[in-house]
């Protein structure tokens, strides 16, 4: 073992390259680094820097932490460093006092070359420590521990107390350096250990998830999708996942919408962004022609915003392992189908019943403690999981 003895969330084609810039970065640290001092914690109103170098979905689970860290310090100012891409979790967030972009480069999903990716890392981690140098803060939390930790920064900054994780490098810039359990674990229960030094306590069964978002009417939602008010309460529908792999066939969906429909007089509403989605609703349409004015097509139609307010409206929604996913769990019961996804990682944090479907393996005898919530290991997803969330479907309105 050279250096440090460390737990690297990595490949050994990876952790060796880490692990040996791990003793340049643990010598830097050694001898000048770590002997920088500013002062002592204001426990009154600390300065908080929260980093994640993460999507929406990373994003909106880390903002469930914002209400604990104001309950354990209610002046705290809180700031955010992440991706440009993850605004629309943060816009209006009431906890946070400014975000700031940092556009990490092996997390960058937008269509640009390589090249243009590492340009505007280079550029927005320049006008990221320009903008953050000046201030004094008493704790740092990066949650990343997958991969793309940003303590690459910290140098740069006046930071009282680093906390984060070590296994994708640079650990030796913390005060707190974490690693990975053993076993599986639910992706907000890591985030609740790095809050710990910080003295934040809680557990994930007590997490209240929210969204913010306006109070939009069931007027001006359904004026969005070009339709009027249905009188019962509508089901959503989103089919699309950001990795093929985790897709499931045109037929599955158009089985599901046939039960729904048949099951009573809801209007179906499908959401998404590509093609799939429109492909998706022209087969139940084509086979449903009698339900036409029960089907609703909203690709591309709702922001983040909109698809939260009409959750709140809905009798219920069936997705896949997404950012809908999370969003609808927080404002109607949920059925997630989830196919070759994280497992437990990953599971919603929901605030209404939720019902996991799912066929990762090392997460089939695991389910999350909240109220309402069940996961059950599938080994395919045909037509028995379909009449499964069905009958979880009849449940709630039984």
């Amino acid at each position: 073992m050279i250096g440090k003895s460390r737990k690297y969330c990595a490949p050994r084609s990876v952790a060796y390259p880490l692990q040996l810039l791990d003793v340049a970065v643990d010598q830097y640290a050694r001898w000048g680094y770590n002997h920088r001092k500013y002062g002592d914690i204001n426990n009154e109103a600390p300065e908080i820097l929260l980093m994640t170098s993460g999507h929406l979905g990373d994003a909106l689970i880390l903002s469930y932490a914002f209400p604990l860290i104001r309950q354990q310090f209610p002046q705290a100012k809180i700031d955010v460093l992440a991706g440009s891409w993850c605004d629309p979790i943060w816009k209006n967030n009431p906890y946070i006092r400014r975000v700031v972009h940092l556009n990490h480069f092996s997390t960058n999903r937008r269509p640009l070359t390589r090249f243009q990716k590492w340009r505007e890392f280079f550029r927005t981690k320049r006008s990221a420590i320009q903008t953050l140098r000046d201030t004094e803060y008493d704790y740092s939390v990066d949650v990343r521990f997958s991969d793309s930790p940003m303590h690459f920064v910290l140098p740069y900054l006046k930071v009282k107390q680093k906390i984060g994780f070590g296994t994708r490098g640079f650990g030796g810039l913390l005060d707190h350096e974490f690693f990975m359990p053993d076993g599986e674990v639910h992706n907000f229960s890591l985030i609740l250990d790095v809050l710990k030094p910080m003295g934040i306590n809680a557990d994930l069964r007590s997490i209240q998830p929210y969204f913010v978002h306006p109070d939009l009417s069931p007027a001006d939602l359904w004026r969005k999708l070009e339709r009027p008010v249905p009188n019962a309460k509508p089901i959503l529908i989103f089919p699309e996942s950001g990795n093929p792999v985790r897709m499931l066939s045109v037929e599955f969906w158009s089985e599901l919408a046939r039960q729904l429909l048949a099951e009573g007089n809801n209007t179906l509403v499908f959401g998404g962004q590509t093609a799939f989605t429109t492909q998706v609703y022209e087969r139940i349409l084509s086979e449903n022609p009698g339900a036409a004015d029960r089907l609703t097509p909203a690709v591309g139609k709702l922001t983040l915003q909109e698809i939260a307010s009409l959750s709140e409206e809905s009798q219920a929604a069936f997705t896949l392992d997404s950012l809908p996913m999370h969003l609808c769990c927080l404002g109607c019961p949920t059925c997630s189908f989830q196919k070759n996804g994280m497992g437990i990682q990953f599971f919603p944090i929901a605030s209404q019943p939720t019902l996991v479907l799912h066929n990762h393996a090392l997460s089939q005898e695991l389910v999350l403690d909240r109220p309402g919530f069940v996961s059950e290991y599938v080994t395919d997803f045909e037509k028995p999981q379909i009449d499964r969330a069905m009958e979880w479907f009849r449940e709630l309105n039984g």
